[in-house]
């Protein structure tokens, strides 16, 4: 199982048509293939599970997982 992590650019929402209080999750990149082609549930680093099915750069960035992120940049494990 890898390690390596997909990071979403912090980004709030400017469009009007975007949901209120939704938020882009961060993947792993062995999740992200399996998500969004295949249809299939995946992980969030907060623990969030959900079938990706939205543009994720529309959205502001996790804090869940963004707290995690920097955890597991701290602990050496990228």
């Amino acid at each position: 199982m890898s390690t390596d992590v997909t990071e979403r650019p912090d980004t709030r929402p400017s469009d009007p048509g975007v949901e209120e209080g939704k938020v882009a999750h961060i993947i792993r990149k062995d999740d992200q293939m399996r998500g969004y082609v295949m249809g299939e549930e995946v992980t969030a680093l907060c623990g969030e599970r959900f079938i990706p099915t939205r543009d994720p750069e529309r959205y502001p960035v996790c804090e869940g997982c963004k707290d995690a992120l920097t955890m597991m940049r701290a602990s050496g494990g990228n």
